[in-house]
């Protein structure tokens, strides 16, 4: 761990290492742990969005239609978008597409947690302009 020295008269030390986004919600005391069989729903487009979820194992893919889905796999959050949205409902159904474990931390929670830790919305925007680099790099355009 590295440690950066403030001030080297007043001993005051400050850690220079932030948390990931990850850690932050795994370590929150609401958070909760998830174990769910593949094919297993986790939402459905329409309801009302309750949680912010984080897969530590397997993989999940959200869909609304047969030619837009997204996988997320462990690391990854899901799905933020939603629960920030003014509309309040899931875009997409959510679905496990092998054995899933799971950190689910619900909307205040979650919402604490950001105003707790400010720079959390900076780290998911990274992580989502990442995402959009990568889709636009895969992606196949037809004229």
């Amino acid at each position: 761990m590295q440690v950066d020295s403030l001030s080297s008269k007043s001993g005051f030390r400050a850690s220079s290492i932030k948390a990931t986004p990850i850690a932050l919600i795994g370590d929150d005391p609401a958070v909760d742990r998830l174990t769910v069989p593949t094919g297993t729903e986790i939402f459905r487009r329409g309801e009302a969005v309750r949680a912010i979820h984080v897969v530590q194992q397997g993989f999940v893919e959200l869909s609304s239609g047969p030619r837009n889905r997204l996988r997320y796999g462990p690391g990854e959050l899901f799905f933020y978008e939603d629960l920030v949205d003014s509309v309040e409902v899931h875009s997409r159904d959510a679905k496990a597409l092998t054995p899933l474990a799971l950190l689910r931390l619900d909307r205040v929670n979650f919402l604490t947690l950001i105003h707790r830790h400010p720079t959390l919305v900076l780290d998911l925007l990274e992580r989502q302009h990442a995402r959009l680099r990568e889709q636009r790099i895969d992606a196949c355009h037809f004229y």
